[in-house]
């Protein structure tokens, strides 16, 4: 992760929405415009209070579940390593999207937590010395529960 030492580096904002989720759940957060898409991977587990304990991917699209195209390699899912994939590839490197499409982050794919990523029109500011980033800056509704206790439904059943 970038600690603010670049001072190369612009600041941007970007809003992440959990858009099939029952309840609102955005975050907003500030990330080097040279952040790579692990770092953003991170910041967002660390947002909802996941165990990062499964694959992901980032795909561009119209809508959760339509992807154009990977950001990044296709998977070859034998052999896939997200972190060595997405460690490479800066979030500047994708920005801005061909008009009508959407950055999507897909957190495991059983499942399936899709996150629609859009960048703010926000002004993109300089890096501040001393703050670490990514960092969230804005939260609406709560993080959802990755592992819901589905036993209390199958007893009532």
């Amino acid at each position: 992760m970038n600690n603010g030492k670049n001072r190369k580096d612009v600041i941007w904002t970007l809003r992440v929405k959990l858009p099939l989720y029952e309840s609102d759940c955005i975050r907003i957060f500030e990330i080097p415009s040279n952040a790579n898409f692990l770092d953003l991977h991170e910041a967002i587990q660390r947002a909802v209070n996941f165990d990062n304990d499964h694959l992901f991917e980032f795909y561009i699209g119209r809508r959760p579940g339509h992807r154009a195209y990977p950001v990044g390699q296709e998977p070859e899912w034998e052999t896939f390593n997200p972190d060595n994939v997405y460690k490479k590839i800066r979030i500047s490197d994708v920005w801005p999207v061909p008009k009508g499409m959407k950055v999507f982050y897909l957190f495991d794919f059983g499942d399936n937590w899709t996150f629609h990523i859009t960048k703010t029109r926000h002004k993109d500011k300089p890096v501040q010395p001393g703050v670490s980033y990514p960092r969230v800056i804005d939260a609406k509704g709560e993080a959802p529960e990755q592992y819901p206790d589905w036993d209390d439904d199958w007893e009532d059943e």
